[in-house]
């Protein structure tokens, strides 16, 4: 199966950063977080990924054209006029393929999804976000995914700050919110690990207003129409805003916590 992320954020500046940079590509133990993410998937079999690209692609682009130059041991003969390298190594990252798609600077991204549907056009699919780290089980996820009749399935988490939250009602999604509005009816938070089916591209435009999260969503579509499961993941999950965040998965990975890579 393919997975599509999303890589099209405008970029934050750490406090230990002096200028913008792609959130997918802010280092997580020496790693860009989307590299992260990818491993998370790679370690489950799903290898063929799409990045939906936005601003400040190209050094996405970058690191991966770049990747086996700068993570294996290599030869470079300079008597050689081609100055061609040989590998002495292989990194365990041999067998991903990625297809990198311009997706825009600033689409949402239902579009960004959108922008990428002729290379997703061999049934269900993973989609996420460039951001969130988790131990979720993807094999639990899909099996539940594929025994239900639906167009999207969303992993539902709880972390400490509620946002883009989901109401539920016996289990079932009755509507969606960007901002959490709980009362007496519990929530969950869009954890950002879903499935989609081919279908899903009947809620979507290319136009760049067209977003999954936002008011009037393609979430709340799905949830008015009864196409949308959430599934529920208990365990670690974090996604990286800022430099608390920042700090608490670096911290993580020095005390060798990385849960979401065992």
């Amino acid at each position: 199966m393919k997975t599509v992320i999303f890589c099209g954020g405008q970029g934050m500046r750490l406090k230990n950063m002096n200028s913008f940079v792609p959130k997918a590509m802010i280092k997580i133990a020496g790693k860009p977080i989307l590299w992260h993410v990818m491993k998370i998937f790679a370690k489950y079999g799903h290898k063929d990924f799409v990045l939906a690209l936005g601003s400040e692609g190209e050094s996405i682009r970058d690191y991966f054209f770049n990747y086996n130059r700068n993570t294996n041991d290599v030869i470079l003969d300079l008597k050689n006029s081609n100055q061609e390298a040989s590998f002495l190594t292989s990194n365990q990252e041999n067998d991903w393929k990625i297809t990198f798609v311009d997706t825009g600077e600033s689409a949402g991204t239902g579009a960004r999804l959108y922008r990428c549907k002729k290379y997703l056009n061999d049934g269900d699919f993973f989609a996420t976000y460039a951001d969130c780290l988790s131990n979720l089980d993807l094999n639990k996820l899909l099996d539940f995914h594929k025994n239900h009749n639906v167009a999207a399935t969303v992993t539902g988490v709880f972390p400490p700050f509620r946002y883009g939250e989901f109401v539920l009602k016996n289990d079932i999604p009755i509507s969606y919110s960007p901002i959490s509005k709980l009362n007496s009816l519990a929530g969950v938070v869009n954890g950002g690990f879903m499935v989609l089916r081919q279908n899903i591209f009947d809620y979507l435009t290319t136009f760049d207003e067209c977003s999954i999260e936002s008011n009037n969503s393609v979430f709340e579509k799905l949830s008015t129409n009864g196409q949308l499961k959430i599934y529920h993941h208990d365990g670690f999950w974090q996604c990286l805003d800022n430099d608390r965040e920042y700090e608490f998965l670096n911290d993580l990975c020095k005390k060798n916590l990385t849960t979401w890579l065992v």
